[in-house]
């Protein structure tokens, strides 16, 4: 069900139309007529336009991560791990512009973090870094979520402004990015991991 052209169909129109008009000013009509779909096929996938807002979200997170995750296998080092998921996460966004620009900065709706499906999505993720992490020596100090910061949110800010700016990534971007986030991870983790675990 979930995979039918249908839905997969009324998911593109959304995001289209949540990109240029918001999620709050466009109205289920607005998708529906975008998507060619009755309001039998929308109500039979989507309850309110906050579950497509949702669904459109988790699927933005769900390739994401899937994209971050295919990088950390258990033969790369610490170090091509690190590099790797900065590189494979810009070049996912550009990829993926529209998906990108809605998880990162839809204008004017909340993300539903607390939403079940979502927080399902985002604690599989992170407890699979946290794996691969372990695994290279990391004690767990410091807190996953300050590692997680130090590595990716640069990137992440970086992605975010360009998306914002209708700029473009750069693609000379990418080797500074993946060379700081590995200085950085390599520095903060210097006391927990050891030379030969890199």
């Amino acid at each position: 069900m979930v995979g039918s052209d249908t839905y997969q169909r009324i998911l593109n129109s959304a995001l289209g139309c949540f990109l240029e008009n918001g999620v709050q000013r466009t109205t289920v009509e607005q998708v529906r007529k975008r998507a060619g779909v009755s309001n039998g096929s929308f109500f039979h996938h989507f309850r309110t336009k906050q579950d497509l807002a949702e669904a459109v979200y988790l699927r933005g997170l769900e390739e994401h991560q899937a994209a971050l995750l295919a990088v950390l296998t258990p033969q790369v080092s610490l170090q091509a791990g690190v590099e790797g998921a900065v590189r494979r996460h810009l070049a996912w966004v550009e990829a993926q512009p529209e998906l990108a620009a809605f998880l990162m900065a839809p204008p004017d709706w909340i993300t539903p973090r607390d939403v079940p499906r979502i927080a399902a999505c985002s604690r599989e993720f992170f407890q699979a870094v946290a794996q691969w992490l372990r695994e290279r020596g990391w004690d767990g100090t410091p807190d996953l979520g300050v590692v997680v910061a130090v590595w990716i949110g640069p990137v992440q800010e970086y992605t975010r402004s360009r998306l914002t700016s209708g700029a473009g990534l750069s693609h000379t971007a990418a080797a500074p990015l993946a060379r700081a986030a590995w200085s950085a991870l390599r520095s903060l983790l210097s006391t927990t991991i050891s030379e030969d675990t890199r």
